[in-house]
């Protein structure tokens, strides 16, 4: 985690069959990908400005005055090079510098951690684009169904056989299963707008990314927001370190040298002094502030760090309460798969004695084609049910992660 940058990867946390790490990447749009790569150079740099912000600054002025007072008259005209450098804080040189790596760190953290929400966006919406055209597929095979059942019901009506009330019913379900086919043609566009916010790429052609489980161990040990939790940790406590040496003695170099110009002089009491030659000081100080609230500022950091602490417990126990509840929902889902497989099973066998019986003349091609289509709905559930078990999936690798040193 401190090597000289970091770079995360996929394919050790989740077999990522379709998609490689970088091909993840590509999915997000060249703009977005920009902005990443910018806020990781601004996180250089604030992180280099803070490692040397102990150094200060070399002085160079140029000072032309004169002052004349009762009988006296100074004129100066001077160039000076000064310093004034703390070379020992009690340590807090070495744990500033310790503590600006922590902030990169942390960082870089925070930025990947806005990558993996933006690539977690894109492909769910990837997902649920493509699970939008097959619930499409399914409520267009509803409305056929629908019809075959208006055509029947009218048929049995006009024959006197039929009461009316049951073919308006047939009609008013065709009518809303349509305004439903609506809604969802609505959705399909937001979500191609949605996708081309994001990416690139074509949502229609694009190969879909396919997520394995991975155990609980592998997933708690790469979850990136603990280890951003931790990294914060070593941060603050850094700064905690940082901010009792500032209370501790400081000892500090000071230099100066002073080149004066032609002509510098300096009058009084009827005398004139020549002041041209070049000088230089040198020596040191050493200063300790006595700030009363001192006190509650160091414990106030101490206070930070001490509750880092606490917040990374309790982001293991949400991780864990996280990874628990996914096992649960692919469960579930996978009984509804399962489920649909049973009644693709079970309208294979009713398609089959359904042609039967209208070889026979015994039942009508409407009834044939009903059970047709029932069959390719519970197919298409399965389809719709596998995409909800790789949403819930995503939702996993978003928190997980590899270390590159």
């Amino acid at each position: 985690m401190h090597g000289s940058k970091l770079r995360w990867i996929l394919c050790s946390v989740l077999a990522f069959s379709l998609l490689q790490a970088g091909d993840v990447d590509e999915l997000l749009s060249a703009l977005k990908r920009e902005s990443l790569e910018l806020q990781h150079r601004k996180n250089v740099a604030d992180s280099g400005e803070l490692e040397f912000s102990w150094i200060n600054p070399v002085t160079l002025q140029y000072i032309d005055s004169r002052n004349e007072q009762f009988d006296t008259t100074q004129k100066r005209r001077e160039f000076a090079i000064v310093v004034d450098q703390p070379i020992f804080k009690s340590g807090g040189i070495w744990y500033a510098v310790k503590y600006a790596n922590a902030t990169r760190h942390v960082g870089d953290l925070s930025i990947e951690t806005q990558r993996r929400q933006l690539i977690k966006q894109v492909v769910a919406t990837l997902f649920n684009f493509k699970k939008n055209e097959y619930q499409i597929r399914k409520q267009q095979l509803l409305i056929e169904n629908d019809r075959l059942d208006i055509e029947r019901k009218k048929e049995q009506y006009l024959s006197g056989d039929l009461d009316s009330g049951f073919l308006d019913q047939a009609i008013l379900k065709k009518n809303q299963d349509t305004l439903n086919l609506y809604v969802l043609q609505d959705t399909k566009a937001q979500l191609h707008k949605q996708f081309n916010d994001l990416s690139d790429a074509d949502p229609v052609t694009i190969k879909l990314p396919h997520f394995t489980l991975m155990d609980k161990e592998t997933f708690l040990k790469n979850h990136i927001d603990l280890v951003r939790q931790k990294e914060e940790i070593v941060q603050k406590d850094y700064f905690n370190t940082m901010t009792w040496a500032r209370y501790m003695p400081t000892l500090s170099v000071q230099a100066s040298y002073v080149k004066p110009y032609e002509n510098n002089y300096f009058f009084s009491g009827g005398n004139i002094y020549d002041l041209t030659d070049d000088y230089y000081t040198y020596g040191f100080r050493v200063s300790m502030p006595l700030d009363i609230k001192s006190y509650y500022t160091i414990e106030s950091t101490k206070v930070d760090y001490l509750n880092a602490r606490v917040m990374l417990n309790d982001k293991k126990r949400e991780a864990d309460n996280a990874y628990i509840a996914t096992l649960k929902r692919l469960d579930v889902l996978d009984r509804m798969i399962e489920l649909s497989k049973e009644d693709e099973t079970l309208y294979d066998s009713l398609v089959a004695s359904t042609r039967e019986k209208v070889e026979a003349g015994e039942m009508t091609v409407y009834d044939l084609e009903t059970m047709e289509n029932s069959k390719r709905i519970r197919q298409l559930d399965q389809k719709i049910f596998a995409l909800d078990k790789q949403l819930v999936l995503l939702e996993l690798y978003e928190k997980s992660y590899e270390t590159v040193q």
